[in-house]
């Protein structure tokens, strides 16, 4: 799946706005943008500010000039009385049937909301972000999709298992929509999903299937990662992008460029060879004090100056 590179749709003050900021978009609904540095499609992963409101999320895609999102469920699912919503709706047997309750019964207007919000601050969704697992029927698996075509992509991403996916599959093959599978679990295990042998014999049971590859599972891709993404590259949907100390002590999230993940290798590639999919970026690190805005602009700056070389 390609993206639109029809500038039309964006507005002359948007796009002055992003040029100045070294930026491209290319217009994906008819308020808003999807960026680009140098290229290179950069979208920003909304786990990054999983402690945020969506719309303290907004004001920080604005200040930055941040026209791609991928928008995780987390954000519109409701969340229990006294804590976060679990994950991929996980957790006490109540609380889980009020979430699939409210997945099979809330209005999809509430979704077109969502994206009215997110156009008219200049903002596309590239994919819903839905962590399926066994405790999901299957018409939850058909509402997420239709939850993603409500708020203006065509595709979900998913944190999953092979069993889960198998099950995925023909609801996004009847929707003709894509779903992108993120890594999950441990890779040795069969019925997880993250290394290249698991993602190709994914990639053979449907054209919509696509993977939504995590930068720090990279050594799971094969002998030479990187020369899998290229030969796959049409088959991905987005790389969530974010650097981390593997050698050393202690092990951990770091901020872009000081860890040991092929950050630059991976975005001087993309940018040559022209791929098509979304290099997402997710910030794991934390610093004290942290600004959201600050780090997001650190993180940008950091893919720009890379790209600018």
């Amino acid at each position: 799946m390609e993206f639109n590179d029809d500038l039309t749709n964006t507005s002359r003050r948007d796009f002055a706005r992003l040029a100045l900021a070294g930026l491209t978009v290319a217009g994906s609904a008819a308020s808003a943008s999807e960026t680009k540095i140098n290229g290179v499609r950069i979208a920003i992963g909304s786990y990054t500010f999983r402690t945020m409101p969506l719309d303290d999320m907004i004001k920080v895609l604005i200040a930055t000039n941040s026209g791609s999102l991928e928008l995780d469920s987390l954000f519109l699912e409701p969340a229990p009385a006294g804590g976060p919503a679990p994950r991929g709706g996980r957790g006490a047997t109540e609380q889980r049937e009020t979430l699939r309750k409210w997945r099979l019964t809330v209005p999809l207007d509430e979704f077109k909301a969502t994206r009215k919000k997110l156009n008219k601050a200049g903002i596309a969704v590239t994919a819903y972000f839905v962590p399926v697992n066994d405790t999901f029927t299957d018409e939850e698996i058909d509402r997420a999709f239709l939850m993603a075509k409500a708020l203006g992509t065509d595709r979900i991403h998913s944190s999953t298992n092979v069993t889960s996916a198998k099950r995925i599959i023909p609801i996004a093959t009847k929707h003709k929509m894509f779903v992108g599978l993120h890594p999950s679990g441990n890779p040795t295990s069969p019925d997880s999903i993250g290394t290249g042998a698991s993602y190709e014999k994914l990639f053979e049971m449907s054209p919509y299937v696509m993977a939504n590859f995590d930068l720090s599972g990279y050594k799971n891709w094969g002998p030479d990662p990187l020369a899998f993404v290229k030969q796959h590259n049409k088959r991905i949907s987005s790389i969530h992008f974010h650097d981390r100390r593997t050698t050393g002590t202690p092990q951990a999230w770091v901020p872009f460029g000081e860890g040991d993940m092929p950050m630059k290798e991976l975005l001087l590639m993309v940018k040559k060879e022209k791929f098509k999919f979304n290099i997402t970026i997710e910030r794991m690190y934390t610093v004290p004090n942290l600004d959201q805005t600050t780090e997001m602009k650190r993180c940008l700056d950091y893919c720009r100056k890379v790209l600018s070389a």
